[in-house]
């Protein structure tokens, strides 16, 4: 069985049928585990260069899989075929880019096929869970996960209308403020905003800085709170 690290585990650990598109799939390790382990039947797997596709040949000729697993070059979905996909891994990409093919006129069909989504941001979290949250996508679990650093996984999929997200909750989402991972993972959110802060306290931004002060003393109620009131 191919090594997965524990951030891409994770992923597959949320996936719910048996047909997976993988967007940004550089090495092709997930599809391969997918379908070495029989948790998915069919697999696609994407990426917008041809080098990271030509390391993604060389790990399916590796592992046997080459006739199971389908390598596509594409700007996210962009020359994907919808039909019968019934999940979306996209991971190791910022939030930002996350939400940028999130967004693109190929992605339409995730809201029309009830597609679960699986997602791994590695920076700008708070952009995606913000956009999802407006775009009608809602947000069914997220988990912290210890890789290289502590990255979070979101499950989410298309609802139908606008789902409610406070600023503060942008930054922790479906998180489990009980687990020792979330508390890592919010510490290292926290600092991010602290730094942001003195920066524009540096730079004469108090009302600015204090806002983003509000912010943080947010998401410590939420995390807290005992301390807080907040539930």
């Amino acid at each position: 069985m191919i090594p997965l690290s524990p951030r891409l585990l994770c992923c597959a650990s949320m996936l719910k049928g048996d047909f997976v598109c993988d967007i940004g799939t550089d090495h092709a390790y997930l599809p391969v585990y997918l379908m070495m382990s029989g948790k998915a039947k069919q697999v696609i797997a994407t990426d917008v260069k041809q080098g990271p596709l030509d390391s993604a040949k060389g790990t399916l000729k590796r592992y046997g899989v080459s006739r199971e697993i389908r390598l596509i070059l594409s700007d996210g979905f962009a020359k994907v075929p919808p039909k019968g996909i019934t999940d979306v891994v996209i991971a190791g990409m910022g939030g930002e880019t996350i939400r940028d093919i999130l967004a693109a006129p190929s992605a339409a069909f995730l809201k029309k096929n009830n597609v679960n989504l699986v997602l791994q941001p590695m920076s700008k979290a708070e952009v995606l869970r913000a956009w999802l949250s407006e775009n009608c996508f809602a947000m069914t679990k997220e988990v912290a996960v210890k890789d290289t650093h502590v990255y979070t996984v979101i499950q989410a999929h298309y609802a139908g209308e606008p789902q409610l997200l406070h600023e503060a909750a942008s930054y922790y989402g479906k998180l489990k403020r009980s687990e020792l991972l979330t508390k890592i993972y919010i510490a290292g959110v926290q600092d991010r905003l602290l730094t942001k802060a003195n920066g524009l306290d540096e730079a004469g931004k108090s009302e600015e800085a204090e806002a983003v002060r509000r912010l943080i003393a947010d998401i410590n109620k939420w995390l807290k709170p005992e301390i807080g009131g907040q539930r």
